[in-house]
């Protein structure tokens, strides 16, 4: 095939693999998480049936009823901390805004004392941009988070639906699992199919393995840390720099590094140097998890994973961390195979 051809060929599966994420996986979520549950979990279901002599619908259904239990359980701990602390932010947001304009005041006195700079201009600048985010969060977020009973509702009623579609697909799908496979092979693109998914699952699944697992660590980490340092904020300062460490050219340093220029302003140099402290903690260890979990995994550049992983969050938002590489590897996968079924022909 002359190289003209396969630059469209390219190009064709790349859109067709965009729209399919874009605008199809929205609603076949609950379906595919369920097929994905259902290969990692049918080897144990049949280990457990032939010991018990348990149908597997009756295994599987003991198996998601645990684990859901223990989510729960779990997230209902993490949530009510959250919205306590959540909401103490809220409720003490003009404090935090009249000491950060305390200590812009004292920043343009330090500068015009000790360099002799002018920084009227740049005060303005900052007051200005200050009063407008203090606006927008007044308006938008504050209310948001104080009256958010209706809206938390609708979201449980989603959640609930996404999870009870979920539970039964998985049961009927792990039912018919070995039979449906069967009749499937039997058809060509169903290989195809295999041979792309195998792959697939390969690499894919240990990339967002991975992926989730730096997150988890970057979080723990933060988290751990900042209660060490006595925030008052520990779990929400700690699960947004987890979230947002995954980011490129974001990082923990967005969060750690204004809190500790702020203390040094306020001459606390022990707590400042523990926030330092902590962020080079974390940027050590995503510089040491992440070639190893993750560049070699996916047998990508550390440059190429970057502008894939910026493309994915301009494309599908936050979720393009994950759905960024994700799309890249099934068109890679997708071409593989069709490479490799030419070569078979010829």
């Amino acid at each position: 095939m002359s190289e003209g051809k396969k630059l469209v060929r390219g190009i064709g599966v790349t859109l067709a693999v965009y729209f399919v994420i874009k605008y199809l996986l929205p609603y076949v979520t609950p379906f595919l998480i369920a097929y994905v549950l259902v290969h990692m979990l049918n080897p144990v279901v049949e280990k457990i049936r032939t010991k018990l002599n348990w149908k597997k619908e009756i295994i599987v259904s003991v198996l998601l009823a645990v684990l859901l239990i223990l989510f729960f359980y779990l997230f209902y701990l993490v949530y009510c901390q959250l919205m306590i602390q959540i909401r103490r932010i809220a409720m003490n947001f003009d404090e935090y805004y009249v000491c950060f304009c305390e200590m812009v005041d004292e920043c343009c006195l330090m500068a015009e004392k000790n360099f002799g700079i002018k920084v009227d201009a740049v005060k303005e600048f900052v007051y200005t941009s200050l009063e407008h985010a203090s606006q927008q969060i007044r308006v938008y977020i504050i209310p948001g988070i104080v009256n958010y009973s209706m809206r938390y509702l609708k979201k449980l009623a989603d959640a609930g639906l996404f999870i009870l579609m979920l539970f039964v697909s998985v049961i009927l799908l792990m039912k018919d699992y070995d039979e449906m496979k069967k009749k499937l092979e039997k058809y060509k693109w169903f290989q195809h199919y295999h041979n792309i998914s195998k792959r697939m699952w390969k690499q894919g699944g240990m990339y967002i393995k991975a992926q989730m697992m730096i997150i988890f660590v970057v979080m723990l980490l933060c988290t751990a840390g900042l209660w060490a340092l006595g925030s008052p904020y520990f779990l929400v300062l700690g699960i947004l720099i987890g979230l947002m460490d995954a980011l490129p050219f974001i990082g923990t340093g967005t969060v750690l590094i204004p809190i500790a220029v702020v203390l040094l302003f306020q001459q606390n140099f022990r707590l400042a140097a523990g926030y330092v402290g902590l962020f080079l903690l974390t940027y050590v260890v995503r510089e040491l998890l992440e070639p190893r979990l993750i560049g070699a995994k996916l047998g990508v550049y550390p440059f190429v994973m970057v502008v894939v992983v910026y493309a994915g969050l301009y494309l599908f938002g936050t979720a393009g961390v994950l759905l960024g590489p994700v799309m890249l590897l099934t068109v890679i996968e997708i071409l593989r195979e069709f490479s490799a079924q030419e070569d078979d022909a010829g």
